[in-house]
């Protein structure tokens, strides 16, 4: 690292003579630290949640109030306490400990009995309740965490855990500490220690922030200052789904550092200790924030009206392979970004066929019916059409046991793929084995699996 100010007189001089310009610049109030780029060497991106969140990096969740932007970061905070896996083709995440910053709500009644109910492991994680500090007088006296005064306390907290994964900030204006949050200035130097803390630690920190109720361009939308969207490298937004009011969507308002523009989907539940948990759809959802947020217009709802109208006629007859749809979508006039949507709304499921075989989308009422005639006839029985294949099969297929929340009509279908072996000449279930594929249990056919999560995006 150069250390100085640039000055291309200066090259030639001896050594000491250089030494003393520098330090003459130093009188001046500071000097610059510069590097060298190809001093540098270059890494990939960390990931929390891979294309969503990376480790190293702040950033943040915003939503109106009462959608569950904190049972997100609870389901944050159980996937990392356990090392579970990601919804939507995630993966697993990365196992570590865990700490939670929560003005809101109560550890004891509130936070506890939730993280209990997404299956947490409690040990993992850690809340910051209160600072304590001793006064001149020798009295002790405890405040709010506060942004601008105790990032080094949090760096001690951070060092001492050794293993710390996510810290979770909810919400962020609860701990400014008097900080002007509308003026960028002010914001910008108080965030920026935060993000030199999660690089330092290559921690993932997750803000949480309500959205105004303007309108226009949704990055807009997060309260206060621009700097604290600026500063965060993804954002993701949580609405309500216009069509069905009891789902709620997760889509990307920016993503700096992931290529993943797709969203996801999940209802609340109540798990049988009464407490609120997140249950995740398994597919994504490919909607464009914006127009969630400011409405559909006219023209816009009946073409997706139009899209739902021909999808579903295209699907009545049975399963169609993808490319054919994008050809006759092509041909009716409707795009692929409105057909997407159009699967979104009927919840259309895509399926593989084969080993070798495209995909198909198959019309949710439709039943996969067991065939005998993929010459597999000392099988134990056949794997329902569309699971995925060998192809898309990994050595890191999660355990039945992981604690990744699905709906209960998927754990239904599950359990049903999880006889037999496939159709559509797919490998028996000794061949499976012989190529060191996992136990069928084990088999990811709902696109959870990061391989076959690409697979479905085509």
């Amino acid at each position: 690292m150069y250390e100085g100010i640039y000055d291309p007189d200066l090259s030639d001089m001896q050594t000491d003579e250089l030494s003393k310009k520098r330090a003459e610049k130093k009188t001046r109030g500071g000097i610059l630290q510069m590097v060298c780029m190809a001093d540098v060497k270059s890494k990939p991106i960390n990931w929390l949640w891979p294309e969503k969140i990376a480790r190293g990096k702040v950033s943040m969740i915003a939503g109106d109030p009462g959608l569950g932007k904190s049972l997100i970061t609870i389901a944050l905070a159980s996937a990392v306490s356990t090392g579970a896996r990601w919804p939507v083709g995630g993966g697993n995440a990365p196992q570590g400990s865990v700490i939670m910053l929560s003005d809101e709500d109560a550890l004891d009644d509130t936070i506890r009995p939730r993280l209990d109910a997404a299956d947490a492991d409690c040990a993992k994680i850690h809340a910051i309740k209160m600072v304590q500090e001793t006064t001149k007088d020798g009295e002790i006296v405890s405040r709010s965490f506060s942004l601008a005064k105790d990032i080094e306390r949090l760096a001690d907290v951070l060092e001492e855990l050794g293993d710390c994964v996510l810290l979770v900030i909810d919400p962020i204006s609860a701990y400014l500490d008097g900080t002007d949050s509308h003026r960028n200035a002010d914001v910008r130097a108080l965030l920026s220690p935060l993000s030199g803390l999660a690089e330092r630690f290559n921690v993932a920190i997750v803000t949480v922030t309500h959205l105004n109720k303007g309108s226009g361009n949704a990055i807009y939308r997060a309260t206060g200052s621009l700097a604290f969207v600026a500063a965060a490298r993804s954002v993701l937004a949580v609405t309500k789904d216009q069509d069905e009011q009891s789902r709620r969507l997760v889509l990307p308002m920016k993503n700096n550092l992931g290529k993943d523009c797709t969203g996801m989907a999940y209802k609340i539940e109540t798990a049988e200790s009464g407490a609120p948990v997140v249950m995740w759809e398994p597919d994504p959802v490919d909607i464009d924030i914006n127009e969630v947020l400011n409405g559909e217009s006219d023209d816009f709802r009946n073409e997706r009206k139009d899209a739902i109208d021909w999808l579903e006629s295209e699907l009545s007859g049975g399963p169609v392979d993808t490319k054919v749809l994008k050809a006759r979508a092509n041909e009716s006039g409707h795009s692929w970004r409105t057909v997407r949507r159009a699967q979104d709304h009927l919840k259309v499921k895509a399926r593989k066929t084969g080993a070798k075989g495209g995909w198909q989308w198959w019309h949710p009422d439709d039943t996969f019916t067991p065939s005998h005639e993929d010459g597999h006839e000392g099988a134990e029985g056949v794997r329902s059409q569309g699971v995925a294949t060998l192809a898309t099969l990994n050595e890191d297929a999660p355990k039945a046991s992981n604690s990744t929340k699905v709906t209960h009509e998927n754990a239904h279908e599950n359990a049903q793929d999880a006889q037999g072996v496939q159709s559509q000449g797919v490998a028996t279930l000794a061949t499976l084995k012989d190529e060191g594929a996992p136990n069928v249990s084990d088999f990811d056919p709902f696109g959870m699996s990061e391989t076959s999560d690409q697979e479905v995006h085509l």
